[in-house]
């Protein structure tokens, strides 16, 4: 580790940005070095450390510069770890990626949700377990509904030639 310098500032990120592993593995490991030596030792050595755990590098590095920009009060920026890099979004590319993001949270509720009513046997449950397990059905149902509902709607305003309605900023 002697002489590797962490080289990435929150601050100075820019849309379209790409942050090489390489970087991104220098910056966590000067910021955690028990956790890199605990990984040498576990590992044997760098090569290996880093095969076996860069993407859970990437993805802390990626949490503490979106914290480190909060905390500096700048605009927040899209990241994702797509090709093995840390990847600052441009607009285009960062709506794209949310869109399929909120998709795929909507997703994966619905699933979840059918597992909540499908996979748990009541006849198991204590009363008091029953009545939490039932209003966590209700509670999750009335939110699928409320979502295939509004999809829905966006479909016929869609086929109508109309927009959807505008989110409101915070």
């Amino acid at each position: 580790m002697p002489g590797k310098i962490s080289s990435i500032n929150a601050e100075t990120l820019f849309k379209g940005q790409v942050i090489p592993a390489d970087l991104v593995w220098n910056h966590f490991i000067t910021r955690k070095p028990d956790k890199y030596e605990s990984w040498l030792a576990e590992y044997g050595d760098e090569e290996t450390a880093k095969a076996a755990r860069i993407a859970q590098v990437l993805l802390q590095v990626r949490d503490w510069l979106e914290r480190d920009r909060r905390h500096a009060e700048l605009p927040p920026l899209v990241m994702n770890t797509t090709g093995g890099t840390l990847n600052v979004l441009t607009d285009d590319k960062a709506s794209a990626y949310l869109n399929d993001q909120a998709f795929q949270g909507l997703r994966k509720h619905q699933r979840a949700t059918t597992r909540l009513v499908n996979a748990i046997d009541e006849s198991n449950l204590s009363f008091t377990a029953r009545r939490e397990h039932q209003n966590r059905v209700n509670v999750h149902s009335f939110i699928a509904a409320s979502s295939q509902g509004a999809q829905k709607q966006l479909q016929v305003l869609k086929r109508a030639g109309k927009e959807a309605p505008k989110l409101q900023k915070g």
